[in-house]
């Protein structure tokens, strides 16, 4: 059993990375830009390189600590990744160095046998200059893992989604190859990759990566409700967070339903085939172009 106080003293883990053009373009390619070779507004992020931008969520997979390099004694076999949110200070150049610092910022308990959830924070800088370019957050659904003196969790509200159809549908189609191609902008996690290990978690084949889900569902609802005709060009996406709720296979498509707000959108993401939800509670933030 893990100590609440402990965990709560941890001091920030500090990590440092260079990263390419290339990188950028691998990340853009990872998460669906290039799917449609007519598509001018995927070129932007894929070139010829060096790409014109990058896309904001690339600062997901920037300078990331795996959670079994944090230091936390936890189980990682028993490890879920429950949430992820994102909120952009500033725009990435397509290369440099950047550094972060990630802490623990809360622990719950979830009740005798259902181990904690763990709540992350990190906040991205450029190694040289400072400029900070994002925060994040994460939460960490640890099953096997109880927490001496953490207090109980207590589960927020859901906000539903508005009672209408959604105001915007976007259909985005992922390649078979999804999972290899994300594995490379860090996280080699088989589970992604290695049929053996899908079938020995319990899942009929590799799934994808929640952060590549996550990718997906920023930069395509950006895509819809900043860049596609009719909109203004000082649009951009300035925060996205929400809830993983099921797996994506590689070679599905998902179906990205937006509600328009007055700060932004709602949105949520499935798989129509299956019909299941696989991104929830989904929040998104529109601001002014840099």
């Amino acid at each position: 059993m893990k100590d609440y106080d402990a965990l709560m003293s941890m001091r920030p883990v500090v990590m440092e990375q260079s990263y390419t053009s290339l990188d950028s373009c691998l990340y853009a390619l990872s998460v669906g830009c290039g799917m449609d070779l007519a598509d001018d507004w995927m070129r932007r992020y894929l070139g010829p390189l060096p790409p014109a931008l990058t896309l904001p969520a690339l600062a997901t997979v920037l300078a990331a600590p795996r959670v079994h390099a944090l230091g936390l004694g936890l189980t990682l076999s028993g490890i879920l990744h429950g949430s992820q949110g994102l909120v952009v200070h500033a725009p990435l150049p397509t290369e440099g160095k950047v550094r972060s610092q990630s802490r623990v910022e809360s622990v719950f308990d979830r009740g005798e046998g259902r181990g904690c959830l763990l709540n992350m924070a990190r906040e991205l800088h450029d190694a040289q200059s400072g400029t900070h370019y994002a925060s994040l957050s994460m939460t960490v659904i640890c099953r096997s893992d109880q927490v001496a003196g953490a207090p109980p969790a207590e589960k927020p509200a859901a906000k539903p989604v508005p009672d209408r159809a959604p105001d915007l549908v976007v259909e985005v189609p992922t390649s078979p190859q999804a999972a290899q191609l994300f594995a490379l902008t860090g996280d080699q996690n088989p589970l992604h990759m290695v049929p053996e290990v899908a079938t020995k978690a319990g899942f009929p084949g590799p799934i994808l990566h929640g952060m590549a889900t996550y990718g997906i569902c920023a930069a395509f609802a950006e895509k819809a409700l900043c860049k596609a005709p009719g909109t203004s060009a000082t649009r951009r996406l300035g925060a996205i967070s929400g809830r993983f709720s099921a797996p994506v296979f590689p070679g599905e498509t998902l179906e990205l339903a937006l509600w328009n707000e007055a700060s932004g959108a709602r949105i949520e993401a499935r798989i129509p085939d299956r019909g299941v939800l696989v991104f929830a509670e989904g929040q998104i933030a529109i601001e002014k172009a840099f």
